[in-house]
Parts: structure tokens; C-alpha cells; sequence
């Protein structure tokens, strides 16, 4: 049986007791919800005691499950095998399992997580036949991403079980521009929402701005941070953080990369020239900015002066050098992912290599390939 989630929310009576069960897709609050629930069905179903058991995909071997699958628990109770990180079960084994797959003991289940990394992108999941062997003959449920609106629905109705309301206005900003469409990021906002608050029933967008920082352009100013420091490590971490459950898409990240490079850029100029928080541009270094105010340095320092420290900073951490080839660099992606030179299959791979190779001084592009074609993946 195939379900998606909101089909497996309104069926009270599924249970994973008597078959295989694959909870996946890339929304991993609702997933651990379900298996809750599968827990607490488990336990209201049978008599005796349940053994749940959990056992890591890298660890997970098609022998080892198809043995324990036939056993039922200690005392004559039921037994659950919860195989987290799924995606990580070797290829063989899931080929292995997709052959051998079928009805299990009254009181038995096999339950396949995804995890944490997993199902972001194409491919990222269980395999195909593995998915379809469980489908037929068990039960497989998809989580898949929320839409702003549905996520925007889910924030309001949580805010409510807290004992407060949260204003439309709030509530979108908080999805929109703050954490996102992920529910477990949501709720552990609104708790700090509530919480600042205090016995004030409404939420309203002034507490979202003093309370929810804008999590995405924090990260990307951390990921510049961290490859101007050359911390290749660190830039790779945060910049998987970012690209991690759909939370940004890779086209949308390296635009904010651009952005924040050409602002360091402007702001090296700037204080090359002698300009300061505390003192005035000469009319020929503020001619040589971007006439359009959306990218111009002085026009954003003038609407966020909070940010002008912040950039100065990173502006000392870039030599010349560094960021012409962060922006040979970056325009190099940007042409391979839109298919104007060379095609790139993985496109989060390619924003790694971008990092790595801004962090390492190597050669650009690194995705390309003694033929001349450019490709990751």
C-alpha cells in the first residue's frame, strides 16, 4: 500500500504489525510522528510485551533482517525492527531485500527509515525496486516537503496548543523568511516565541523580527566567514546545513554567495578609499559602485547599519587575489548550472567544490574535465 501522509494521518486503523513498512521523504518531524504512532498502535495491539528493536542502515544486512523478520518477540510478544538511515543499506542488500520481501508474522514489522540527509534530492532514497517490493506487499508512507502555505497552516495550529495565537502576518514571515517550511525548525521557534511572549495571547510580527534571526543569510554570512578564514571544513558543514532537507535550493544559495562577495568587494574599495562607518565616500570611489541600489554597497549599509562592522570585517579577510577568483569562480558555477556551459548532474556537489576550491586557492573550474566538458557527478 502506498500512502502519503496526510492519507496516513486519516487512516486510524494501519498498523506496521504483520508487514514491512518504508517511511520516507525529506519532512523528518511528521516521520517521527509516524513512528510514534506506530509505536503506540504496536502496543495497544498485541498482549505482552513489545520488543523495539532499532538498528542503523550501515549495519543492516538482508539476511540479518529476512532472520529476524520471522522471529516474534521475547515471551511471545510483538517484535518491531526499525532500520534507520535506510538509504545507507548497501546496494546488494537492497537488491536482496526487494527479491525477498513478503508477509511477515501476525506480530512482526520491518520499519525502513530515511534519514536525516536522505531524499534532498533525486536518488537519495531507498532503491526503486526496494520502495515498490514494499509498496506491494506492505506499507510505504511519503513525507514529503510542505508547501509555504500548508507549512504557514501547521506553524498557526501549533501556536494555538501552545495557548497562543499567531497572526497571519507572523506566521508567514516566520516560513517565508525566517526557518523555512520544516516542521521540527517551526515548532522549535514557536516555542521560543511563546515563551518571549510571556502572557501576551497574540504573536505578532515585531516578536517574530526580535526573536527568529534570518537563519539563511546568517548561514551564508558564516559560510563567506569560514572561506575567507580558508576553513574549508567549516564552509562545507554550514553550507550542507543550508542545502540539508530542501531547506535552499542550490541556484538560490549560490545567488546569495554572489551577492555577498560582490558586497565584500564594494566594501574592500570603500575602505581602501578611506571611507569609515563615520565618514563620507569622495564622489569618485561611489561612482565606481553598481548604480542599482539593491546592489549597491552604501544603499544596503544605509538600510541595515548593523551590517556594515560585519562586512568591513570579512572585507579585511579577502585579499584581491581571493575574491577575483571567487567571482571567476562563481560565475563559472552559475553558467554550469544553467546549462549555458557544460551540464552538472549534482548540484549540491557542485557548490562543495566551489567552496572547497575557493578555501584552497585551486584551479577553476575544477568541474572541468581534460575534454573541456564541465561536469559533477
Amino acid at each position: 500500500m502506498k500512502l502519503s501522509y496526510p492519507e496516513f494521518a486519516k487512516s486510524e486503523g494501519v498498523s506496521c504489525l504483520g508487514s514491512w513498512c518504508l517511511l520516507h521523504g525529506p519532512e523528518q518531524h511528521l516521520k517521527r510522528e509516524a513512528l510514534a504512532r506506530l509505536r503506540a498502535q504496536a502496543e495497544a495491539a498485541v498482549e505482552g510485551d513489545l520488543s523495539w528493536e532499532t538498528v542503523d542502515g550501515d549495519d543492516a544486512s538482508a539476511r540479518d533482517l529476512l532472520n529476524r523478520s520471522q522471529t516474534s518477540g521475547l515471551f511471545g510478544g510483538a517484535r518491531v525492527i526499525v532500520v534507520v538511515q535506510a538509504e545507507r543499506i548497501a546496494a546488494d542488500e537492497q537488491e536482496k531485500l526487494s527479491k525477498a520481501i513478503g508477509r511477515l508474522p501476525p506480530g512482526v514489522s520491518v520499519v525502513l527509515v530515511t534519514g536525516e540527509t536522505s531524499d534532498r534530492g533525486r536518488g537519495r532514497g531507498v532503491s526503486a525496486a526496494l520502495g515498490r517490493a514494499i509498496e506491494s506487499s506492505g506499507l510505504a508512507v511519503e513525507f514529503r516537503r510542505l508547501t509555504v502555505d500548508e507549512a504557514t497552516k501547521w506553524a498557526t495550529a501549533r501556536a494555538k496548543q501552545l495557548g497562543k495565537k499567531l497572526e497571519p502576518a507572523a506566521a508567514r514571515k516566520l516560513v517565508q523568511q525566517r526557518v523555512g517550511t520544516g516542521l521540527g525548525e517551526i515548532e522549535a521557534e514557536l516555542e521560543k516565541l511563546a515563551l518571549f511572549a510571556g502572557d501576551l495571547r497574540v504573536i505578532g510580527s515585531t516578536h517574530v523580527d526580535e526573536v527568529s534571526p534570518r537563519l539563511v543569510e546568517e548561514d551564508v554570512f558564516r559560510l563567506v566567514d569560514a572561506v575567507g578564514r580558508r576553513n574549508a571544513g567549516r564552509a562545507v558543514g554550514i553550507l550542507r546545513a543550508l542545502l540539508g532537507d530542501h531547506r535552499e535550493e542550490p541556484g538560490r544559495v549560490l545567488g546569495m554567495l554572489a551577492q555577498s562577495i560582490r558586497l565584500i568587494w564594494q566594501t574592500k574599495l570603500l575602505t581602501e578609499s578611506g571611507w569609515g562607518p563615520n565618514r563620507e565616500v569622495d564622489e569618485e570611489t561611489a561612482s565606481l559602485l553598481p548604480q542599482d541600489e539593491r546592489k549597491n554597497a552604501l544603499a544596503q549599509f544605509a538600510r541595515k547599519r548593523w551590517l556594515i562592522r560585519r562586512t568591513i570585517g570579512q572585507a579585511k579577510a579577502y585579499s584581491w587575489d581571493q575574491l577575483r577568483q571567487a567571482m571567476a569562480a562563481l560565475h563559472a558555477c552559475d553558467l554550469a548550472m544553467k546549462g549555458i556551459q557544460g551540464k552538472l548532474s549534482d548540484e549540491p556537489a557542485a557548490l562543495e567544490l566551489l567552496v572547497v576550491q575557493l578555501c584552497a586557492d585551486l584551479e577553476m573550474p575544477v568541474w572541468q574535465s581534460p575534454g573541456g566538458e564541465r561536469r559533477v557527478g
